[in-house]
């Protein structure tokens, strides 16, 4: 049974976990979710939303998977499972796990991998790994530290204790905490909206801003002059100048190119 859903909707990719209730992550689901990631490339999305209808966002990894696993095959599903997170990542346009009951694990990783997190009220996040006697698998540690800063990551991983999605919005973690009965369409909708806007300058703030990270300010600013200038030749501000001159600021439906 598969352990992903994909559909397409005005140009929004939508990945739906669907091995309900507790959509754990094995290497079933490693080999689904990579395979879909290689095959948004080629649909021309503009905007990639994860979500689940019922049941919890993913309560993380099966733990039978850590059987018997030795440090060789340990670090091949230490290869795959980062590689996974750093395509979604990368991808070219803007990404959102809409988070329901729990994320715990390598789910969370995966809510992380997005550029937003909406979670419900109802949702709890967890680093659980420490409770076994291991580390946040995809990068979860450094990515934790990326949004809220070393000490609060220490605190969410070395106890792996459940934590409130009103504590990590205060936290920079979640983007927005709203009721459980309109997460699902309100992501939809503002996803929607995203896929609408200038995806170039979308993918030209995710990558400065990566270079923020990694570098720092004078090589992401080195980076702004390199690769800034090739949006003045699309479409795109074209369509937005136009519009601004007419119908005035965020009316502008662009084309992504």
């Amino acid at each position: 049974m598969a352990k992903l859903k994909f559909e397409e909707d005005e140009r929004l990719g939508i990945i739906t976990l669907v091995d309900t209730p507790m959509n754990l992550i094995d290497f079933e689901f490693m080999e689904e979710l990579e395979k879909l990631v290689k095959d948004i490339q080629t649909h021309e999305l503009r905007s990639l939303l994860f979500k689940v209808d019922k049941g919890n966002f993913s309560a993380g990894a099966n733990v039978v998977v850590f059987k018997d696993l030795g440090e060789e095959a340990a670090r091949e599903l230490l290869k795959e499972f980062v590689g996974i997170i750093t395509k979604i990542e990368s991808l070219p346009f803007p990404t959102m796990a809409a988070v329901n009951g729990m994320c715990i694990g390598g789910g969370f990783e995966l809510a992380l991998a997005c550029d937003y997190i909406w979670a419900s009220e109802n949702s709890q996040f967890a680093a659980a790994e420490i409770l076994i006697g291991i580390v946040p698998l995809g990068g979860g540690a450094q990515r934790l530290a990326q949004r809220a800063g070393i000490a609060r990551a220490k605190e969410i991983i070395l106890n792996g204790r459940f934590q409130k999605p009103e504590k990590l919005e205060k936290w920079n973690i979640v983007n927005r905490v709203l009721l459980e009965s309109e997460l699902n369409e309100k992501a939809i909708r503002f996803m929607k909206a995203q896929a609408k806007g200038p995806t170039l300058a979308f993918n030209t703030i995710k990558l400065l801003l990566k270079e923020y990270h990694n570098a720092g300010l004078d090589q992401s600013d080195d980076l702004l002059i390199e690769i800034v200038p090739n949006l003045f030749e699309t479409e795109d501000i074209e369509i937005g100048i136009e519009s601004f001159k007419k119908q005035g600021p965020g009316k502008a439906i662009f084309k992504g190119k």
